[in-house]
């Protein structure tokens, strides 16, 4: 059988390596992860968002289909001895616009998203003063919901898929990639900071923010980079109605968590790289204030800190890259996910299955996620709510 080594066990490489798994390829499958704490991992380090708006349809799809795993996770997941309950709740999501041209940008979404399968209405102002009259949706002229969005535990959902994918044969090694080898233009061996080797008849990249790194190896250009996003805190003095999730175009999002809510926040200006900071006056600043505008219940408040974590953003077009490079056809990369990479894991797991087993995908067809949208400089439009 052959040898498929991946490179990354966070969620996306924890996901390939079970539904390879549970396909039969178990035993032939190894996952390298430098860090089995994942204390700097992406996955433990995101809000849990189950998100079915987009504005791509394979996006739509793939969260679609990461609803149905995580919403049932006990039935979808198996070969742990030890269950993991990623504690799936649906919340809803209300992406919030502005102007005639983001307003006809939304309906043409939601026309697409209702043909997906979706549950999403648009609302006027009126009718968002009327559901959730804590907010006063100043610079906001109508907004998308869809009630069926979902929360889960990240951490919980990670450890459920790779304690099935050992369960079911997969082997986990503690050990760096940090060299490969190449011949006849197929990777051939991978080298580990051990300074052990595994032999390789395909390689899956789904280092996250690190996949640039490998992708360098096999001399492929990859427009990702590690993009700081802080989530702050905080706990309020007035109770208020219940409220999904809640974006506007702008980027300013505010949602339940625990006891309180969190308000993420991602500086388009800042430059890339890795930065552990959480800078709190930027929420005391300009966060803050922002919050204060839409509700009164937001003008008291309690900061409670918060927590960074990091995109593995595509800067072509914010959408994954999921294919083969054709300069070394064994090489798979499975990244760039720009902060939906929790959500759409479980497809893209069922999906590298496809192209290593059953040769191409055959669930939901990937395909515009190609490595040549990159070489050919054409980004998939995408106007929809970002991560």
């Amino acid at each position: 059988m052959e040898r498929i080594v991946i490179v990354g066990g966070g969620i996306m490489g924890s996901c390939i390596a079970y539904y390879l798994a549970l396909a039969g390829a178990g035993a032939a499958v190894t996952v390298l992860e430098p860090d089995p704490t994942y204390e700097f991992a992406a996955t433990p380090r995101a809000v849990g968002g189950i998100r079915l708006q987009h504005a791509v349809r394979e996006n739509v799809e793939m969260s679609l289909y990461g609803d149905q795993v995580y919403s049932a996770f006990a039935e979808h997941v198996r070969g742990s001895a030890v269950e993991f309950d990623p504690q799936f709740r649906r919340r809803g999501y209300l992406y919030q616009v502005r102007g005639a041209q983001s307003i006809a940008a939304l309906e043409a979404n939601v026309r697409m998203q209702r043909a997906a399968g979706v549950e999403v209405h648009v609302l006027g102002v009126d009718e968002l003063r009327r559901r959730y009259p804590s907010f006063r949706f100043v610079s906001v002229d109508c907004a998308a919901l869809s009630p069926a969005d979902g929360q889960i535990d990240p951490y919980a959902a990670l450890m459920g898929f790779r304690k099935a994918a050992s369960g079911l044969g997969v082997t986990y090694v503690q050990d760096r990639l940090v060299g490969l080898e190449i011949s006849g233009a197929r990777v051939t061996a991978a080298r580990l900071a051990s300074g052990r080797g595994l032999s390789v008849d395909t390689l899956v990249n789904a280092a996250n923010c690190w996949a640039p790194e490998i992708c360098a190896m096999v001399g492929m250009p990859v427009p990702i980079e590690p993009v700081r996003r802080q989530q702050f805190f905080f706990l309020t003095q007035q109770r208020i109605e219940p409220i999904p999730a809640m974006r506007r175009m702008d980027g300013l999002g505010v949602r339940v968590h625990q006891d309180g809510y969190i308000c993420g926040f991602t500086n388009p200006r800042q430059p890339s790289g890795f930065n552990w900071d959480l800078e709190h006056e930027v929420f005391e600043s300009v966060l803050w204030p922002q919050l204060a505008e839409q509700s009164a219940a937001f003008e008291a408040i309690k900061p409670k800190g918060g927590w960074v974590g990091h995109y593995d953003m595509n800067r072509l077009d914010g959408n994954p890259i999921i294919d083969r490079f054709d300069t070394v056809p064994n090489f798979i990369l499975a990244a760039g996910f720009s902060g939906h990479g929790l959500m759409h894991a479980p497809a893209v797991g069922r999906a590298v299955k496809e192209l290593i087993l059953d040769g191409g995908f055959r669930s939901i067809d990937l395909s515009r996620l190609s490595w040549r949208r990159v070489v050919d400089g054409e980004p998939l439009a995408d106007d929809g709510p970002k991560a």
